[in-house]
């Protein structure tokens, strides 16, 4: 009798061949969710957002943009290289990932500020070239982005190590969202949720998909150096 949790299919292998990126996500984020409860959603914000230097101001100003949607898409091409379902399982997966940010933003949640209109700038870290948005603050986006990109490409890669760097990436990721006064814990731990389970329901049904076209590839690459027929 075949289940979906078989040990060669379904969603035990999807686990299984990601376990290093998805034992991390759980270990950290029940630990993150303890800190939360224990010192409020608002009260550990305050707490990570006054750990700062001129040097982690630099570095997590630009480490930030790994979780732009930009980025998401720019994986989508590189993934033509690989497969055709490989691209258009991540440009579904990133489509979905948005539509539903955006509703929790948008319709659920329109109510909640972000950590500078909740607090006032008085209190918190601004860091210079940054303006962080002022509403609409569950669930991170960048977040989402983050942990869906690492666990794609974990799932591509299979290397324990590659996976534990990629994990380290997107909890990186995340926090600078923090750091930079845009989004409170609560919206990190909502967004990296939401990235991680999307991403493992769009590899769950991946291969179910039978049709040889999406195994196809782009092989097109460019010659710098083109070959002159003898003449």
């Amino acid at each position: 009798m075949n289940s979906n949790f078989g040990s060669n299919s379904g969603f035990y292998r999807i686990l299984n061949v990601n376990k290093f990126f998805l034992v991390s996500f759980i270990l950290v984020f029940t630990f993150v969710g303890i800190l939360i409860g224990k010192h409020g959603n608002a009260g550990l914000f305050l707490h990570l957002n006054s750990c700062n230097t001129k040097t982690s101001d630099y570095i997590f100003l630009y480490l930030t943009n790994l979780g732009d949607g930009v980025v998401a898409f720019l994986l989508v091409v590189v993934l033509l290289w690989v497969s055709f379902r490989e691209a258009l399982t991540f440009l579904a997966i990133t489509l979905i990932i948005t539509l539903i940010i955006n509703l929790l933003k948008n319709v659920f949640f329109p109510e909640l500020n972000r950590p500078l209109l909740y607090f006032g700038n008085g209190i918190l870290h601004l860091v210079h070239g940054y303006q962080p948005p002022m509403m609409n603050t569950f669930p991170s986006g960048h977040s989402a982005t983050a942990f869906s990109v690492g666990l794609y490409l974990s799932n591509l890669s299979k290397k324990r190590i590659t996976q534990f760097v990629l994990f380290l990436g997107a909890c990186s990721v995340g926090y600078s969202r923090i750091y930079l006064s845009a989004h409170f814990p609560l919206d990190v731990v909502g967004g990296a949720t939401i990235g991680i389970i999307v991403t493992i329901i769009f590899l769950y049904f991946q291969p179910r998909f039978k049709n040889p076209w999406l195994d196809r590839k782009f092989k097109l690459s460019p010659k710098l150096f083109p070959r002159h027929s003898n003449l």
